[in-house]
């Protein structure tokens, strides 16, 4: 990978960083407000319920997606960026283009989600 797309690479990450980071902090701070409001009742509970939990997941998949934007600028300061880290192969870079913060080529990532 040439120096360029490596800087390339790490502005996206850091850009998609920023702008999660913006977007998760209001969603936690929409969170806390949530839990100090119990003064409903009923089908507005319940409905208040219901969206809590919706946004309590959205704020969990931020969270990890932080940790692995994170994780994809420490690879490329270690140098081991876009390399996979289940069997050390290259991941094509339509993939890294795709999403730029994955650590597994296709193959090795099919093998994850199958809890091999």
């Amino acid at each position: 990978m040439t120096t360029e797309e490596l800087a390339r690479y790490r502005r996206e990450l850091e850009i998609q960083l920023s702008e999660l980071s913006e977007a998760s902090s209001t969603r936690e701070q929409i969170l806390d407000d949530s839990l100090t409001t119990g003064d409903t009742a009923g089908a507005e509970l319940a409905a208040d319920l219901e969206s809590f939990e919706v946004d309590a997941s959205i704020a969990e998949s931020e969270r990890n997606l932080v940790l692995k934007i994170s994780h994809a600028l420490e690879r490329i300061e270690r140098g081991t960026y876009g390399l996979c880290e289940g069997c050390g192969i290259a991941i094509p870079t339509a993939r890294l283009d795709a999403k730029p913060s994955v650590s597994l080529c296709l193959t090795c990532q099919e093998e994850h989600e199958a809890g091999r």
